[in-house]
């Protein structure tokens, strides 16, 4: 009888959505950055790498909603957090011998200072591509903005962050262009 209850609970949690404890904040309190220079030459070239979606007659409880559950998908800020296949040679480690470490087993502060300059791009990348591949299926387009804007926002603590941009993914356009890349 118990096995049954237990297995009922946890049917029922799965068949819950994700986001159905997610509720909305008033969108009268939400500031949104100003995005009316997203047309300008520089903001357009570096718009694959640096946008927010829309999508037309999107209420802000469902974009907010889309955009919590595509939130769940995102690691924490980090590059540590981002999964890339690492090498793991097939031999027995003999007793007091070095373990490898990752890519480069003595890379030192040489390894450290390359890391260092490309865990930002590798972290925005990452955090990009599982928002692309959540929300275009959803209907959305995205729109580049300016470097400053995008990396402002993405800094907010999620609930902040996620309820701007909901709100920029259920206003009126701002003028972005959609990239090219």
């Amino acid at each position: 009888m118990r096995l049954r209850t237990g297995w009922a609970l946890v049917t029922a949690l799965a068949a819950a959505p994700a986001n159905a404890q997610t509720v909305p904040p008033d969108p009268a309190g939400i500031a949104v950055p100003d995005l009316s220079g997203s047309d300008a030459p520089a903001v357009v070239d570096n718009g694959w790498k640096y946008f927010f979606y829309h999508r037309e007659n999107t209420s802000f409880a469902e974009a907010y909603a889309d955009v919590a559950d595509c939130y769940r998908f995102l690691a924490p800020a980090g590059w540590a957090n981002v999964a890339i296949p690492r090498f793991i040679p097939w031999v027995e480690r003999v007793p007091g011998e070095r373990a490898a470490t990752g890519y480069f087993e003595h890379s030192g502060l040489v390894g450290l200072a390359i890391g260092g300059m490309i865990e930002g791009t590798l972290t925005r990348r990452d955090r990009q591509a599982k928002m692309r591949r959540c929300m275009e299926p959803r209907g959305y387009t995205r729109y580049g903005v300016a470097e400053e804007i995008w990396e402002n926002v993405a800094e907010l603590p999620p609930e902040q962050g996620i309820a701007v941009q909901a709100k920029i993914a259920s206003g009126p356009t701002w003028g972005g262009k959609v990239p090219v890349k």
